[in-house]
């Protein structure tokens, strides 16, 4: 028997790829799920067209479910993603709005559905090859929908899978893509965002950020039916505590609702998220610290150079819109990956604030609007440092002096690129966010060719062990710029596939 623990992105890819191997899996996972008040707010909204909402459903799906305006994306309405379970370890982390999910699904509950490989120049300090990756990859997107089309991406980020549908862009992304198309820029490359969503189901409601409520986006939670079908047990309402192994197989530490139990099997994959996994793998090993990497997240407003009419009332999705890709020594020796997002109600809300009653001056902002969400590579990123206090798990942002010399040179790039943008860079407006606040963090055990202390090997097994295989971003040797999802899915099949 071989257990998976998590039920998040990586825990169900390496579930598939062991049930395709013809093995006996077990799925631990403390699989909070969304209250019935706000599913059923969900279902109601579902069935019905988005005319025919109310301003009371509206109004629920932006308030916290225990009051109060928080530092995170709600699900629906409601913080349960990032709740801790009952009998979770201690988890204290000092970033606002950054915490471990026991949530069925993790993370991916509420992520932005962004998905891109990385390139073959991101893997040439990792001892994985993309040649060993691309067959991952593929078998990923066999069952993760993946919405994009064929552009100026593709010769360094291949689709390995292509998609069958594409996500509609609105009238500003066309016209941001025209001029992309016309110039001539080295070093910079722009494309359609790809989104891991059931396209064909999108009625373009604009609800993409507060919680879709067909559920097209996609999370590991809506795969749990197929793995059952498949034969994985999944237990639910388990809490791991600690592992241990020995030659003829592993014990598994957990509180259950029946208590604590030891579940005893071949092999135990940890996919419980970066900070979950850490916290575990510390207490198991006997260890006290490890480092977290980073790809630190950003944000930078754009004025436009013209007014786009009409933006609050176009039909269109909120996700990201268009993928820039800027690779110029001038700015950092990593890729730096941008995505473009248009209106949305979230930003409405945010003018509106800034602006207050200046009513027709906040239309004209809104109409000149866009919003780049932006990360770095680990290199020239912050860090996170995690150490064990008792049984908590303390974790601090640590700041890298290079970060906001790297930013300063983008946000200049990025003015030089106006004509093509149709927009400005606002850089007294940038934000950027702490150590971790944008979730694309892992490495705290990093894999290793030869590996030593606090590291794995190209299976995710910690030094002196042999049964034990983590599985998630948490064996990252470094963290590209590119987004995460796509690559910690492919990695944990990877790895389920040939442990």
């Amino acid at each position: 028997m071989d257990y998976v623990i998590g039920s998040g992105p990586a825990g169900v890819a390496c579930a598939t790829a062991l049930l395709g191997r013809g093995r006996a899996v077990t799925m631990l996972d403390a699989g909070l799920t969304l209250e019935p008040g706000y599913e059923a707010l969900r279902m109601a909204m579902a069935a019905r067209a988005p005319e025919d909402w109310t301003p009371e459903q509206h109004a629920m799906r932006r308030l916290p479910a225990g009051g109060g305006m928080p530092d995170y994306k709600l699900s629906h309405g409601s913080d349960y993603p990032y709740r801790a379970a009952p009998g979770a370890p201690g988890l204290g982390i000092d970033v606002p709005g950054v915490a471990a999910s026991y949530a069925q699904g993790g993370l991916g509950n509420v992520w932005g559905a962004a998905m891109l490989p990385y390139r073959a120049a991101d893997f040439a300090t990792w001892p994985v090859a993309v040649e060993e990756m691309a067959p991952a990859y593929r078998a990923v997107l066999g069952f993760v929908p993946l919405a994009g089309q064929a552009d100026a991406l593709e010769p360094e980020f291949p689709f390995y899978v292509r998609p069958r549908a594409d996500m509609p862009v609105s009238r500003q992304a066309k016209a941001l893509l025209r001029r992309f198309a016309r110039a001539s820029l080295p070093g910079v490359v722009a494309g359609r965002a790809r989104l891991a969503v059931r396209a064909a189901g999108c009625n373009a409601c604009g609800e993409c950020l507060n919680g879709c409520p067909r559920d097209l986006i996609f999370s590991g939670r809506q795969e749990l039916a197929a793995l059952r079908a498949a034969g994985m047990t999944y237990i639910q309402g388990a809490v791991v505590r600690g592992l241990a192994e020995d030659e003829h197989g592993v014990q598994i530490h957990a509180l259950t609702a029946m208590g604590g139990q030891v579940f005893s099997g071949d092999r135990v994959f940890v996919a419980a998220g970066v900070y979950g996994s850490t916290g575990l793998m510390l207490r198991s090993l006997g260890q006290a610290r490890a480092e977290i990497l980073d790809s630190q997240y950003f944000i930078l407003p754009l004025l436009g150079l013209a007014r786009t009419t009409g933006v609050a009332a176009e039909r269109l999705h909120t996700l990201a819109q268009v993928f820039i890709e800027i690779e110029d020594a001038a700015v950092a020796a990593q890729n730096v990956h941008l995505q473009i997002y248009g209106y949305s109600d979230v930003l409405d809300a945010t003018i509106a604030q800034k602006l207050g009653a200046l009513r027709e001056l906040r239309a004209q902002v809104l109409e000149r609007a866009l919003v780049v969400q932006g990360y770095l590579h680990s290199d020239v990123s912050g860090r996170l440092a995690a150490r064990l206090e008792g049984d908590v798990l303390r974790v601090t942002a640590v700041p890298n002096l290079a970060t906001p010399a790297v930013l300063k040179r983008l946000v200049r790039r990025l003015g030089r690129l106006a004509p093509v943008l149709g927009a400005r860079p606002l850089g007294p407006l940038l934000q950027a966010m702490p150590p971790g606040r944008g979730y694309h963090s892992g490495g705290s055990f990093p894999m290793r060719e030869c590996p030593g202390p606090g590291e794995t090997d190209t299976l995710g097994r910690p030094y002196g062990r042999r049964r034990t295989h983590i599985v998630d971003a948490a064996v990252f040797p470094s963290i590209p710029a590119a987004t995460i999802t796509l690559t910690v899915m492919a990695n944990a099949w990877r790895i389920g596939n040939e442990s």
